[in-house]
């Protein structure tokens, strides 16, 4: 612990460009929104009792959409640490009513939920810097807040959100047969159900598809304790994006294989960052904008256009001292440039007014549809008169030594301030982001005493079900209860053999029969066995673990496909009055070893039948077989 002490000060005291934990902002955002909008579609699946038929005690929409809309005020980077916050809450409540559809990225969601709150994420690309410059800005001096922020937050989330979940997951899978046998990326993409893609090319490859299984196992084992040194990030990077990678390719959890990709962006080396997304001063503008440099609201202006100019296709002049000496301006009186603002591309062409915001809007890339839609007629003609309107009405405060007055900000993790007398706000946050780590890290080394290595261990030292192992696995569960909630720390069992893959031998698809006897493929597995697009991201972890899975319930069975068809047919404008759906299964086999081409055998395998539901007055009936007798 001595040692994870002077490692974190050391991280403390450095500061480095913060674009990188920037762009994890961003892209983590987006992906974010990405499984709210697919929670939002499914939300009558997910929440109700049964589809649209016996609804959840609330909307569950409206909370959705909020969710969403905090997140895309993160992703923005405005009012962020309000934002973080109501995002945390949220997804608190959200995931947290979501036990039968609860995958894995959850548990990373709660994570980087949590510690968004407490990292200075948005001190590069947002507007909550942009409100800062205005903040502290006037006619006479402008303000630009600094770029660093301590290299500890570039630590902190690959560690939590990645490292001690690999190292966990490695007691698990060194003592299963799937994964010491070199099967662990080969058996789950060769099985129907599991993938949704046919990769048998690769999967044939007998030593190139084991070697990735135990590389997968090495990798996960060593990344805690490497990934943030210089002569590792490279390897760390190419391997852990390329296993991510795979993973998103071959399995229809893509939310999950990218959050994983998306921390990656903290481990790239800042200079990568600041080199592809430096300004090019150097390059030669296309616009040059002209602006009244005594005028409050011009000033702002220029400074929420450079903000966004970041591939400086926008020059700034002042009106006062540049106008004259712009040939295609001297015919222009001074009052005219300084009541509408002008400006002149590299043609000479000259635009004022509202034209002039289409051009500027124009030359940001993200900016081009705002572009293109104040030039369609009506709405150019009311954009016209709103800026005409503003322009006519500015209030024009010079700067005297009175109003001018300017201290700057304190925007340094409260370096200078003093919370008592030797104590600044930056020793107690540095104090209290030891405290949570060093806890973090001790629960989940508490959580890893659960795995099947320590079973092992627990059987080996004949204490396994004695009164003092069962009462410490009772309160150890109890505790990994609160964390996997509130902070996504717990057992990361997945992929494995054991709970996932042992005896699996069966795939279960429903067809909508109509009554001309026409046969209609619900969206959950297709013809191959093979997911389809209803069962994505939690609705395959629903599906394939939980309606089906290794040992049928044929009482969750019938729950489920209750469920997914009330959902498919009010989708699809189904009448539930009298409707009836095919269960079609196919049997498969569960690998112990490697075989060539599996994957097609299986999917060459036959459907056979399985029975059927009906709906009638909206009344569920099940007639499945039993599903492990057939």
């Amino acid at each position: 612990m001595k040692q994870l002490n002077f490692f974190i000060d050391k991280l403390f005291d450095k500061k480095i460009d913060g674009t990188g934990l920037a762009l994890f902002r961003i892209v983590y955002s987006a992906i974010l929104l990405c499984e709210i909008c697919q929670l939002y579609y499914f939300r009558h699946l997910i929440f109700d009792k049964v589809p649209y038929i016996e609804r959840a005690e609330i909307d569950f929409g409206i909370p959705i959409v909020l969710w969403f809309t905090s997140v895309l005020f993160v992703l923005f980077g405005a009012f962020t640490r309000f934002f973080t916050i109501l995002n945390y809450i949220l997804s608190l409540i959200l995931v947290g009513s979501i036990h039968a559809f609860e995958y894995h990225v959850f548990y990373a969601y709660m994570g980087i939920n949590f510690l968004l709150m407490f990292m200075p994420v948005s001190q590069c690309l947002s507007l909550d810097r942009l409100f800062v410059k205005l903040k502290y800005s006037n006619t006479t001096f402008q303000y630009n807040p600094s770029k660093n922020v301590r290299q500890f937050y570039y630590f902190v989330v690959p560690l939590l959100g990645l490292g001690i979940v690999y190292l966990d997951s490695v007691f698990y899978k060194v003592v299963t047969p799937m994964w010491y046998r070199g099967l662990g990326s080969w058996l789950p993409s060769s099985i129907p159900m599991m993938t949704h893609v046919n990769s048998s090319f690769l999967l044939n490859q007998e030593w190139l598809i084991k070697a990735v299984g135990w590389l997968t196992i090495v990798f996960e084992l060593i990344f805690t304790f490497v990934f943030f040194k210089k002569k590792w990030r490279w390897t760390i990077l190419v391997v852990g994006l390329i296993l991510h990678g795979g993973i998103f390719v071959e399995f229809p959890i893509p939310w999950f294989a990218l959050t994983a990709c998306c921390i990656y962006i903290l481990i790239v080396p800042i200079n990568v960052w600041k080199s592809l997304l430096a300004r090019k001063s150097d390059s030669t503008p296309t616009l040059t904008l002209f602006y009244d440099s005594e005028c409050p609201l011009c000033v702002r202006t220029k400074i929420a256009v450079g903000h966004f100019n970041s591939k400086n296709k926008i020059a700034f002049k002042t009106v006062q001292l540049d106008a004259q000496e712009i040939p295609e301006l001297k015919n222009i009186d001074k009052e005219t440039l300084l009541i509408d603002i002008h400006s002149v591309d590299n043609k000479g062409k000259v635009y004022n007014g509202i034209d002039t915001y289409i051009q500027v809007l124009s030359r940001i890339w993200y900016f081009v549809p705002i572009a293109l839609l104040l030039r369609i007629p009506g709405i150019y003609t009311l954009a016209k008169k709103v800026y005409s309107y503003v322009a006519k009405n500015r209030t024009l405060v010079r700067c005297t030594d009175d109003n001018c007055g300017y201290n700057p900000p304190i925007f340094s993790d409260g370096d200078n301030l003093k919370v008592l007398q030797n104590i600044s706000l930056f020793d107690i946050k540095r104090a209290s982001w030891k405290s949570f780590l060093v806890l973090a890290i001790l629960i989940q080394m508490m959580l890893v005493t659960h795995s099947w290595s320590f079973e092992k261990l627990r059987e080996s030292l004949n204490i396994k079900g004695s009164s003092i192992d069962n009462s410490y696995m009772n309160i150890t569960h109890g505790i990994g209860k609160l964390t996997k909630t509130f902070l996504g720390l717990t057992e990361h069992q997945v992929f494995t053999d054991r709970i996932h893959f042992d005896n699996y031998n069966h795939i279960i698809s429903v067809i909508y029969k109509d009554k001309n006897g026409n046969e209609k493929w619900l969206p959950i597995i297709d013809k191959n066995g093979q997911p389809d697009l209803y069962i994505y991201g939690s609705n395959w972890v629903n599906w394939t673990f939980r309606v089906n899975g290794m040992s049928v319930d044929q009482t969750m069975l019938s729950e489920g496909v209750k469920r997914y068809t009330a959902f498919w047919a009010n989708r699809n404008n189904i009448d539930l009055k009298d409707a009836q759906f095919i269960v079609k299964v196919k049997k498969v086999e569960a690998p112990k070893h490697w075989e060539k081409d599996f994957l097609n055998k299986q999917i060459a395998k036959p459907w056979i039948d399985g029975g059927y539901v009906e709906w009638k007055d909206n009344k569920f009936t099940s007639n499945i077989k039993n599903i492990e007798s057939l």
